[in-house]
């Protein structure tokens, strides 16, 4: 078996700052402001309001929505889903200031493996040319987010939209709550271990390369290539 790529192990330089992001539109959600199926304000409202930049807001999103609390409607905005904050005892739940060994995060990394190999596997299977474009577009949106903030791979490194959208589309509600619970979990054991496991821009190309091969409808590479994203080495 040929040895396993490594993870570029990104350093957080500004953990703090990121989380508190988190936190804060997290808080919103919970505040009950914002009720399910409402729209949230507008990334520049939320980028005035927290002091932030309007990319680091965009990245809080998506750190959202890949955990199943938030939805991004094309054209309209982004609202609360349905999904509540998680409840203690439900799933596998990170308490910050835990922290992670690196022994955890080499049996995340496998979990998260299996997961997203069963996800893609099924849908390239059924993939189609609508599904196909929807991601284009979101690889080639984030893109333009890592050039407009390229210094600060921190922002992008822990972005899940890529698989998220995919497992949305494959339309397996099971694999997707189980997804979303370990998105949320690579998210939070990341910011602990104090690093994003991988550079955007390669991210960017692997997303990419994922994607052709599920528009050619070649399950094998799609399977090969997902498990390659997802299954490094940490150093």
């Amino acid at each position: 078996m040929p040895d396993k790529n490594k993870f570029s192990m990104v350093p957080i330089k500004r953990t703090d700052v990121f989380q508190t992001i988190i936190k804060q539109l997290s808080d919103l959600l919970d505040s009950g402001n914002i009720n399910a199926g409402e729209r949230l304000p507008s990334e520049r409202e939320l980028s005035e309001s927290l002091g932030v930049s309007r990319t680091s807001i965009r990245q809080a999103l998506k750190v959202l929505e890949a955990s199943g609390r938030l939805e991004t409607r094309v054209g309209s905005g982004t609202y609360l889903t349905h999904n509540r904050a998680p409840h203690p005892g439900v799933g596998i739940y990170l308490q910050p200031g835990a922290g992670v060994t690196k022994e955890f995060m080499q049996q995340l990394i496998v979990a998260r493996a299996g997961i997203e190999r069963a996800i893609f596997e099924e849908y390239s299977r059924k993939s189609n040319r609508g599904g196909i474009n929807q991601l284009r577009t979101l690889i080639e949106d984030n893109a333009r987010d890592f050039i407009d903030d390229e210094e600060n791979d921190e922002n992008g490194g822990l972005d899940l939209s890529f698989e998220s959208k995919v497992a949305e589309l494959n339309q397996n509600v099971i694999l997707s709550h189980l997804q979303q619970q370990i998105h949320q979990l690579w998210i939070s054991a990341w910011n602990e271990y104090g690093f994003v496991p991988e550079k955007k821009i390669v991210l960017h190309q692997e997303h990419l390369n994922i994607l052709e091969a599920l528009a050619a409808k070649n399950s094998g590479r799609v399977v090969d290539l997902i498990v390659q994203h997802v299954d490094k080495e940490i150093d």
